[in-house]
């Protein structure tokens, strides 16, 4: 049955990739092959990509593929419960492909923990600018990861950063390098606009992702950790100079996804497509340039789907369809390490996927609290939108959440959702104009309620979309 399953897989990937080069423009090729291994022997089954094609390897480990001449790697979509070698903190999936080389050879090996269960720490824009960013990180995320793990042992772990690892300060990869070597969990990076090269000159054939693929590989590959496969997608269209717009649609990347998401992929399993820029950014309606497609590839297949990307420093969750949502992740950096709350209030962090086979959940997890804490409470009088009120602010909040209160242990009802600005933010700003990158921003994540004139408590209940409660007390008179 077993061989039956790889000659049918084998003969739907040959099938799409003979169409696939019929509509493709003529391409020069070059034949590059290999084996995968582990432990001394041979891996079947394992898929190998030039950023255009896949192959897989056979019962002796070997693949081969033509890779066309516009490819800079050779990579592997790492199996379920595999890792390659991380010891420089990024795994090395893949090789620089050389004009004077043709075989590129690669070693996988088990990863510890139960691979049914797993965490990713999903991070976004660490943005290292000054050795002062560099002490935070160090200092207070790295920390609050560490722990996380150690509280989550027995999954299987890893880690990845949606984007903008550096303000643009190319030097600094090394740092992140040694971040996640401490942290001591494989990390997949992702592309962001300040991981181009701004300052080369701009040309028809400059590749302004040079420093990035020198440091971390290809800009567009996937990955399994447990049942999920993570899909990462470069989203930027860089045109030098700081320069850029959103699109998904560059070089081969459609058409590698295309074969990924329509031939590859076909079992019951998660994926999660990880980009830098939102795939919609939150209360525009509208997609980025190639997500209509995307979005078309993603629906109706047999596998569960979800988007989670970065860039805005603030965290929202939107429903693209029914059943896919993307979250757009608030930022391990917050507002570029000058704060402990991005502007729409969410504390500096990050989010956590936890998988149990097929299941799945996501909570937001702000450096320096417990994982439970996914709420601020605030005193009446402290938010000038409801001067009355009691408020709430529950900064991984979507329309799936259901939010009550009650008083003196009197259930009341929902709470009443409202816009606001974080008060913690404007009253870090202190009054002071603030600058582009700085801006307050107006959120729906706050709900508000009336407590009586003698109520001494107030608490507040919070059930998130997959039946977590979390409960928050406020005193109002001793």
């Amino acid at each position: 049955m077993k061989q039956n399953q790889n000659k049918s897989r084998f003969w739907r990937l040959s099938a799409f990739c003979l169409a696939l080069w019929a509509v493709a423009p003529t391409l020069q090729a070059r034949e590059i092959e290999g084996v995968v291994t582990t432990g001394g022997k041979p891996m079947h089954d394992v898929v190998v990509t030039d950023g255009l094609h896949f192959a897989y390897t056979d019962s002796r480990g070997r693949y081969t593929l033509d890779a066309p001449d516009d490819s800079h790697f050779v990579y592997l979509l790492t199996p379920k419960g595999f890792v390659c070698d991380y010891s420089t903190g990024i795994p090395q999936f893949y090789q620089r492909l050389k004009d004077t080389q043709k075989r590129y050879n690669f070693v996988l090996y088990p990863m510890q923990g139960d691979a049914r269960k797993t965490l990713m720490i999903a991070g976004a824009d660490t943005q290292l600018d000054t050795d002062r960013d560099r002490q935070r990180l160090f200092t207070e995320t790295l920390p609050d990861m560490q722990k996380l793990l150690t509280d989550h042992t027995g999954r299987q772990q890893a880690m990845f950063i949606a984007g903008d690892l550096t303000w643009d300060v190319y030097g600094r990869n090394a740092d992140v390098k040694q971040f996640v070597r401490q942290l001591g969990i494989p990390c997949y990076p992702v592309i962001g606009n300040h991981d181009y090269d701004k300052y080369v000159t701009p040309t028809d054939t400059t590749n302004y992702a040079a420093p990035y693929e020198a440091d971390f590989g290809p800009t567009y590959y996937a990955f399994m950790l447990g049942d999920a496969c993570y899909v990462v997608l470069n989203d930027i269209k860089y045109t030098g100079y700081k320069r850029y717009t959103n699109s998904l649609v560059q070089g081969h990347q459609m058409q590698w996804l295309r074969t990924l998401l329509g031939v590859v992929l076909q079992q019951n399993t998660n994926v999660f497509v990880v980009m830098h820029a939102p795939l919609m950014f939150p209360g525009s309606g509208r997609l980025t340039e190639g997500g209509d497609e995307l979005k078309a590839m993603l629906l109706g297949k047999p596998f569960n789907a979800a988007v989670f990307s970065g860039h805005l420093h603030t965290n929202t969750t939107s429903c693209l369809s029914d059943g896919l949502w993307e979250y757009n992740m608030g930022a391990i950096c917050g507002y570029f390490w000058e704060t402990d709350v991005s502007g729409d209030g969410t504390p500096n962090g990050y989010h956590v996927i936890e998988t149990d086979s097929t299941r799945w959940q996501q909570h937001y997890k702000a450096t320096g609290m417990d994982m439970n804490c996914q709420m601020k409470l605030y005193a009446p009088g402290t938010i000038a939108d409801r001067p009355n009120d009691l408020c709430c602010k529950i900064w991984n909040w979507d329309t799936r959440w259901q939010v009550s209160w009650s008083e003196d242990g009197k259930e009341m009802g929902a709470m009443r959702q409202m816009h606001s600005f974080d008060p913690d933010y404007l009253a870090w700003l202190d009054g002071r104009l603030a600058t582009a990158d700085y801006t307050p921003r107006r959120t729906n994540h706050f709900f508000s309620c009336h407590p009586s004139p003698s109520a001494r408590r107030v608490t507040v209940k919070a059930q998130d979309a997959y039946g977590n409660i979390y409960t928050q007390t406020y005193s109002l008179k001793p």
